[in-house]
């Protein structure tokens, strides 16, 4: 069954760690290398991907991908309202996700695809012996690999408390909304990365959760690569930056997109403050450009409010883009203004509150004005017609934009995927910046590799 089959508007894929990881001892037994780790990210439709359907229509895909955008959307909801001690570290947040990470485990190494996800801070992948196991993907024996250490009772005192004293495992346990859940052993491996024409890079020493019981729906994917700001997070565990590169969403060929973890990571063009809260990162909203116009919308929708709700959010995992109600409908109107009667609105069932038309985009929207979404202390998103309209039929497009509730004003706001096609991200979380270039990922990253 695919993911997306078993997701929908009541989704909710909250994740919450059974047992946090109090002790940053967890990931530091083994020193990690500063160096750089170089993986490919594929999209979910990707002809690389596990979840490829050949014969999915234009329809099904974007649809699929709405469903994914509205079960994240309800995920990072209810992530915000956690009340997490700032102290805290490894809290794993994570539902589905737009991009998986193609690797190996272990020595003989193991194929894997992971879902690569910004707001969980925990790694974790089937282990054999393992119940309930329910994937298409070779399963992780550590009894095999010559690189495997599992933590004992004795690690620390996280893994005193949280002890099988009769294998001397540390363990861990996470629990999904929706009754998926997943448990096991933390332990350490080796992790491999093997992109065409860029080499092999490796990491010794990853902590990582073992799985053993597991109950999920997700055959295609071995587990999730968290990248979140907690000390599990492999971001945090071999360095302090990464950065990531995302070309065409809907090119199912495309094969350029990249993450790169380490001291390589590619920090450039403009910045802007990273404001972390619950291993999520938030960013500050100054102002939208369309074209040469400056649209009147009050920075203030886009704040955090004392009990945590509204602010803005990027997000791998989230392909739509998110905004504040005062924010979408000042940025659609804008839309329709350009438009006008040159195109025929359309009503999509699947997409009731969008802004759709009937048409193609380059065919009939040969020129469209660029839009810029600025954040503090100036770095920006340079929006083109691709980031702004998603092809969700052979005779229709719709902004690839929503409201982020249509009866709500409190909800989050998020950018996703599609606002950040053509673009690299780069995360500084030593410092907290995110920086920000437009950029082709097949030919302008080579410059930085």
């Amino acid at each position: 069954m695919e993911a997306s089959s078993l997701l929908g508007h009541d989704a909710k894929l909250v994740l919450v760690i059974m047992a946090f990881l109090l002790s940053t001892n967890i990931t530091n037994s083994v020193a990690k290398s500063p160096y750089r780790l170089v993986a490919n990210l594929i999209h979910h439709d990707s002809i690389l991907s596990p979840f490829y359907n050949a014969t999915a229509t234009i329809a099904d895909r974007a649809n699929q991908s709405l469903q994914r955008s509205i079960a994240r959307l309800s995920y990072l909801n209810a992530a915000i309202k956690m009340e997490t001690p700032e102290d805290v570290r490894g809290l794993a947040l994570a539902g589905t996700g737009s991009f998986l990470v193609s690797m190996s485990i272990g020595e003989p190494q193991v194929h894997q695809f992971l879902y690569m996800d910004t707001g969980s801070s925990l790694v974790w992948v089937h282990c054999i012996p393992c119940t309930g196991c329910n994937t298409d993907n070779p399963i992780f024996d550590p009894s095999l690999s010559s690189t495997y250490y599992p933590f004992p009772c004795n690690h620390d005192s996280y893994c005193a408390e949280n002890c099988d004293h009769e294998k001397n495992w540390c363990l861990f346990s996470i629990k999904y909304e929706d009754e998926a859940s997943a448990a096991g052993n933390f332990a350490e491996e080796k992790f491999t990365f093997s992109v065409p024409n860029e080499g092999i890079t490796t990491a010794s020493g990853i902590s990582f959760g073992c799985g053993r019981k597991m109950n999920e729906p997700y055959r295609e994917i071995s587990g999730m690569m968290g990248l979140g700001y907690g000390e599990g997070s492999l971001a945090k565990q071999i360095g302090t930056k990464f950065s990531y590169c995302i070309g065409s969403i809907e090119d199912r060929n495309y094969m350029h997109n990249r993450l790169i973890i380490g001291n390589g990571a590619v920090l450039v063009g403009s910045w802007t403050p990273l404001v972390i809260r619950n291993a999520l990162y938030y960013l500050r909203f100054e102002s939208i450009k369309f074209g040469s116009d400056t649209l009147a919308i009050n920075p203030r929708v886009f704040q955090r409010t004392p009990q945590g709700r509204r602010g803005l959010i990027i997000d791998s995992g989230t392909e739509l883009t998110y905004l504040i109600r005062d924010a979408y409908l000042a940025l659609r109107t804008k839309v329709e203004e350009v438009i006008g009667g040159s195109l025929t609105r359309s009503f999509d069932p699947q997409r009731p509150t969008m802004l759709c038309y009937f048409g193609r985009v380059n065919r009939d929207l040969p020129t469209f004005p660029i839009v810029e979404f600025h954040f503090r202390e100036g770095a920006f998103l340079k929006w083109r017609k691709e980031n702004l309209f998603e092809t969700v039929s052979n005779t229709e497009f719709c902004l690839a934009m929503d409201t982020a509730n249509e009866n709500m004003s409190d909800d989050v706001s998020t950018i996703g995927a599609f606002a950040q096609q053509y673009h690299n991200i780069g995360y500084d979380l030593s410092a907290k910046r995110l920086y920000i270039r437009r950029m082709d990922c097949e030919t302008d990253l080579v410059n930085y590799l």
